[in-house]
């Protein structure tokens, strides 16, 4: 599988459902020390200086690969290639690892995964092509990816919640009880967890808690980063605005009340969803502009005449 054209960078976003689900399940393994073998260490002219070292990055990248590689199958035959969508995945995921722990953002991604595979060359040996697809993103386009990853992680959650008949959110009450359960429990048991251990467990504890928010959290989410998408496409070419605009087609329906009474998203509320478009309104504000100047260049030699 070669490079392609980069006017579908965005697109493996799409997934984000089945994505979440992997690296679910990379939290799941990261305890495992056989992810660790041939990772440490890591030759690297990064210096590290955020909460995950080389080493712990290695690990979850070989997880997050193998668990790509065997989702929902039985055995991945030798043959078998990854989709774009995952090789983009996997390099959207390594860019934004790196990006949070490398010490002024000075990143070499692919020195990074040449390193990694060096080290594993028989774990990585059924997607050779996969290197193909590892380069450095631009700052501002990985930005961009993380802003329409994150609306369709929200978008996909409410529809989860308008089907879900049972779907229950928490109390405030309740949520605020779980919290100090959780750290008093998180003081008590300091003294024995490393800070690695303690990093995973409040992470673990986050997700748990945002399962059972309601339906007007995700809402608000979604909102907030709908505009803030729109408002960067000022400085972004086409690929990011088309990518809202396929966004906003596919899951406008969201913002439709539900036909089930019951339903616990019938009373959330978008205020720039789906209907904002910044790109639109400096469009139409630069064309009133340009209309008023030439009206007025005809109208000024009138009224001197």
């Amino acid at each position: 599988m070669t490079r392609r054209k980069v006017i579908d960078k965005y697109f493996f976003s799409i997934n984000s459902r089945y994505y979440e689900v992997i690296l679910n399940g990379v939290n799941a393994k990261k305890k495992d020390e056989k992810y660790v073998q041939n990772c440490n260490p890591i030759l690297t002219s990064m210096t590290f200086s955020g909460k995950q070292n080389a080493t712990e990055i290695c690990k979850e990248f070989k997880i997050l690969y193998e668990l790509l590689s065997t989702y929902g199958k039985e055995e991945t035959r030798i043959e078998d290639t990854f989709s774009y969508y995952d090789c983009d995945f996997l390099n959207y995921w390594l860019n934004n690892k790196l990006r949070e722990n490398v010490n002024d953002g000075l990143i070499n991604v692919k020195e990074f995964y040449e390193q990694i595979i060096s080290n594993n060359k028989e774990f990585f040996s059924k997607h050779e092509e996969l290197g193909n697809h590892i380069y450095i993103i631009d700052p501002e386009i990985l930005e961009n990816m993380k802003l329409l990853y994150k609306l369709y992680v929200n978008a996909v959650k409410i529809i989860n919640i308008v089907y879900d008949k049972d779907y229950k959110p928490d109390e405030r009450e309740n949520e605020e009880q779980v919290i100090v359960s959780q750290e008093n429990e998180a003081r008590n048991s300091e003294a024995q967890e490393s800070e690695a251990q303690k990093s995973e467990a409040q992470e673990n504890q986050q997700q748990e808690k945002e399962e059972h928010k309601p339906c007007s959290y995700y809402a608000e989410q979604l909102d907030e980063n709908y505009k803030e998408a729109m408002d960067r496409c000022f400085n972004s070419n086409d690929d990011f605005y088309n990518s809202l605009k396929y966004f906003k087609d596919s899951y406008k329906i969201i913002t439709e009340p539900s036909s089930n009474k019951s339903d616990a998203c019938n009373s959330i509320e978008f205020y720039y969803f789906p209907e904002y478009d910044g790109v639109l309104e400096k469009k139409a504000n630069a064309i009133k502009i340009s209309s008023t100047l030439l009206v007025l260049s005809f109208a000024l030699p009138l009224i001197y005449k």
